[in-house]
């Protein structure tokens, strides 16, 4: 089962009154349903559950049909040729295409469809850190790769690793431990990590997920009041900032995933979300376990 089919689940169960474990299981079975029959990779489940949200809200007795036409939303919204009789054949037919037809209509009056690409960060973050309170119940999770990128080759999973030198070596080795098939990269400095990444933008090669150090980001960098939390998301906002794509390119599959594993962070998991969605979306506390890996980089891979 996918992690973001768990953690979808969780969240439905978190908008209502009373959530309950039964809750949490039907709505994670409901949510993996649509993954497999409607081949929903993470960009897929990203967008349905940020149209179901407020869908949820508002039919709290009808939550099923809320998550279902946000589904409809989210697919519709990615890709042209989805049918919403597409829920039927291939999800559940618990519902009449007329009771489906009779919500989407509903829904187009309760949705927010504008600023798609900074809440899209935002709901894919806020999924993110509750997979990976989780990852114990995604002993062996499975992922649908999905190129959304027009034009590109689907390709093996591209990890760089941004770390001091001397520890390297225990982060490659547990990216490979995790998918043998990915690609991995490595920096010592964020200097050279910037300069790597717009080499691979240049090259026209995709990076799916960034695993940085925080003591990276701590570097010559003058100690503030903040707290810590505040600090690492300042400094690694900077630090993605940097990795943007130079040629006006802003389709969100183009953005790795970044993840900070900070010393200073006592919490399991912290995201963040900005205009831009150019902040780290995860900061994990040290250190990166080979249990946390697989989650994440079934995570990345939009």
């Amino acid at each position: 089962m996918h992690c973001l089919s768990i953690a979808s689940g969780v969240a439905i169960a978190r908008l209502l009154d009373n959530p309950t474990a039964a809750i949490v299981k039907q709505a994670t079975m409901l949510v993996d349903r649509a993954r497999v029959g409607l081949v929903m990779g993470p960009s897929e489940l990203t967008a349905a559950m940020m149209f179901a949200q407020p869908l949820v809200k508002a039919w709290p007795q009808q939550w099923v049909l809320a998550y279902l036409i946000g589904v409809d939303l989210g697919m519709k919204y990615l890709h042209d040729g989805f049918f919403i009789s597409d829920i039927i054949s291939f999800v559940t037919d618990g519902f009449s295409l007329h009771q489906l037809k009779r919500g989407e209509r509903q829904a187009f009056g309760m949705v927010e469809f504008g600023n798609f690409h900074k809440r899209f960060f935002s709901f894919r973050n806020a999924l993110a850190s509750l997979a990976v309170e989780f990852p114990e119940d995604v002993p062996q999770s499975v992922h649908v790769p999905l190129n959304l990128v027009v034009g590109e080759e689907a390709s093996s999973l591209h990890v760089l690793v941004v770390r001091r030198a001397e520890t390297m070596c225990d982060w490659c080795a547990d990216v490979q431990a995790a998918n043998s098939d990915a690609i991995v990269s490595t920096s010592s400095s964020l200097v050279d990590a910037v300069r790597l990444m717009h080499q691979y933008y240049s090259a026209g090669t995709r990076v799916s997920l960034i695993c940085v150090d925080s003591s990276l980001l701590a570097q010559n960098m003058h100690a503030t009041d903040e707290p810590a939390s505040a600090e690492i998301f300042a400094r690694s906002h900077r630090f993605c900032q940097q990795l943007e794509p130079t040629d006006g390119l802003s389709l969100f599959a183009c953005k790795p995933f970044v993840v900070a594993i900070s010393t200073a962070v006592e919490e399991a998991a912290f995201s963040f979300s900005t205009e831009g969605g150019s902040a780290c979306d995860c900061v994990l506390p040290a250190h990166l376990t080979s249990m946390l890996l697989p989650t994440i980089m079934d995570i990345c891979e939009l």
